[in-house]
């Protein structure tokens, strides 16, 4: 049953002939009553707004889209948008209805430049105080543009949903399957995501916030798939975090297993990065040369084998050994 201050708020609206629900799947039939509950309250205050009963096969499921007459927009709830997560759903329902988003001018004006369909799913827990302004943002965004689906998700309601993103803490919002971002960063750098999500190429802090994620064999996929995808994961190599540049050499490495070849279309690109590394970077690079290094980098590992630093030339040293190990004894 809905509050006394929510019913009031309901009173001030016009729904008719502008928001539409569509409730889908019967499956979990005691969350599909709830939210079914949850808009028939709404519609014995709007009795003229529309609730369309779906039973086609979709997962996850229940769910429920919050849409306008047109079915322009694409904003779908697994959640029920109760306590803290009601006042972004009201307001979804003031924009539908009015026609107009709450977004500033600025915002409006950048997701304009988006050009392809994006699809975002925010996550959510019960009582998380910062949730309910990035359910906000993301779903007002869906309104001002149909290339966005906006998707609210309660991991305490959907684990399984949850678990499949290996979502650990709410807020977090994931963008066409690939970007993530956690906490506060889910609206401050939302919409700049969303354009990067409009790119051809991730760029690299798009494929560190992957491994962030534990997403390595995402990027491994992307990576077999295109090559501008490995040569920005080749910059994370010289990360100033330590387990960046580690994730990064991880990548690789599973990525030589996967596609031997590959080593060779990126050694001249490593050899080059061995020139101008710092320290820090050279130690790294060599190591991972010992690991997927080619024939090819011989020459230039003997001549930093011939450095005054110790650690260098016992890294490069190394590095040749086992190159020659895994192709055999060569001139």
């Amino acid at each position: 049953m809905l509050g006394t201050s929510i019913l009031k708020e309901l009173n001030h609206l016009s729904l008719k002939n502008f928001v539409k629900f569509y409730l889908f799947n019967h499956q979990q039939p005691d969350l599909f009553f709830k939210i079914d509950e949850f808009l028939q309250d709404i519609k014995k205050i709007q009795p003229e707004v529309e609730i369309i009963y779906k039973t086609e096969p979709i997962e996850p499921s229940p769910m429920l889209k919050v849409t306008n007459i047109s079915d322009e927009i694409s904003i779908y709830y697994l959640a029920i948008p109760k306590g803290p997560e009601w006042p972004p759903f009201f307001q979804i329902l003031q924009a539908i209805s009015t026609n107009q988003s709450f977004l500033s001018p600025r915002d409006k004006n950048k997701i304009k430049k988006v050009n392809k369909p994006v699809k975002i799913r925010v996550f959510i827990m019960p009582q998380c105080s910062f949730c309910p302004l990035v359910v906000t943002l993301a779903t007002q965004l869906a309104i001002a543009q149909p290339l966005i689906q906006t998707f609210i998700i309660d991991g305490s309601l959907y684990p399984e949903v949850a678990q499949q993103y290996k979502i650990t803490s709410a807020p977090t919002v994931v963008i066409n399957e690939d970007y993530f971002l956690v906490g506060q960063d889910g609206k401050e750098k939302l919409i700049d995501w969303i354009l990067k999500a409009g790119e051809t190429m991730y760029d690299p802090e798009v494929l560190r916030s992957l491994l962030n994620q534990g997403k390595a064999e995402r990027i491994v996929e992307l990576c077999l798939k295109e090559e501008g995808y490995l040569m920005s994961l080749l910059t994370l190599l010289k990360h100033e975090k330590i387990f960046t540049r580690i994730g990064a050499m991880r990548v690789l490495e599973e990525l030589f297993d996967k596609s031997p070849r590959l080593a060779e279309k990126i050694m001249p690109y490593l050899l080059k990065m061995l020139e101008t590394s710092e320290k820090r970077d050279k130690d790294d690079l060599l190591f991972l040369l010992g690991i997927i290094g080619t024939p090819e980098a011989i020459p230039k590992l003997h001549q930093i084998a011939q450095t005054t630093s110790s650690t260098i030339r016992e890294a490069a040293v190394e590095a040749i050994e086992h190159i020659k190990e895994r192709y055999g004894e060569f001139h």
